[in-house]
């Protein structure tokens, strides 16, 4: 008699982890930046030019979420650097949260004033 052997079973596929903390770092910084937009988007509209004063409100908003958006992209960056997982969410959400950071402090600390741009003689 011959023992019967089992069929061997594919090997198991390896799994894919997901980026967990570059999708959330990215939400964060889209939400850090939703409302400045919002705000700089309709203060182009004729009727809503006075809602300018906004962005006073939502620029300190904006730049402290942006900036623990930006400590969690720096994370997930180098963890998905050391776990050799794709880093698309991480950059795209590095990106996302110095933008979010940089400009509202580049516009406060006078970011188009003519003193830049005019030569003085």
């Amino acid at each position: 008699m011959t023992a019967s052997v089992p069929p061997a079973s594919p090997p198991a596929p390896t799994a894919r982890r997901i980026p967990i903390l570059g999708i959330i770092a990215f939400v964060v910084a889209f939400i850090a930046l939703a409302p400045s937009l919002a705000i700089l988007l309709t203060g182009f509209l004729p009727e809503m030019a006075t809602i300018w004063w906004l962005l006073i409100v939502t620029m300190p908003f904006s730049i402290i979420v942006g900036a623990i958006a930006l400590v969690l992209a720096v994370i997930a960056l180098i963890l998905d650097i050391r776990a050799r997982r794709v880093l698309a969410w991480s950059i795209v959400s590095l990106v996302l949260s110095l933008i979010t950071v940089l400009v509202p402090l580049w516009l406060i600390t006078g970011g188009f004033s003519t003193g830049d741009y005019v030569a003085s003689f």
